[in-house]
C-alpha cells in the first residue's frame, strides 16, 4: 500500500496536497537563496524527486534542522 503524507500549501490546511511517498527516489536539500533572491539566509528547501529526476515537490522550511526533521519524520531517513 503506498504511503502519502499532507503538505499544507502557504500554511494553509484548505490548500494541501498529498504527496505519495512511493515516488520520491531521492531528496536535496539546497539553500533557498537558489531558488529566490532573499535576504534570509537560513531558510531551506528540499526537492522530492522521482526516479527520472523529475522534481515532484518542493517543501520550504526556515531553517536547515527543520528540513532534517521534516525527512527524519516522513521519509525516516537523516539528511
Amino acid at each position: 500500500m503506498s504511503k502519502f503524507i499532507r503538505i499544507d500549501k502557504d500554511n494553509n490546511p484548505k490548500k494541501a496536497v498529498l504527496l505519495n511517498l512511493d515516488l520520491v527516489a531521492s531528496v536535496e536539500l539546497s539553500p533557498q537563496s537558489d531558488l529566490l533572491s532573499s535576504a534570509d539566509e537560513k531558510r531551506v528547501y528540499i526537492s522530492c524527486l522521482a526516479h527520472d529526476k523529475t522534481v515532484i515537490a518542493t517543501v520550504h522550511f526556515d531553517t536547515v534542522e527543520d528540513a532534517q526533521a521534516w525527512v527524519e519524520k516522513n521519509l525516516g531517513v537523516q539528511l
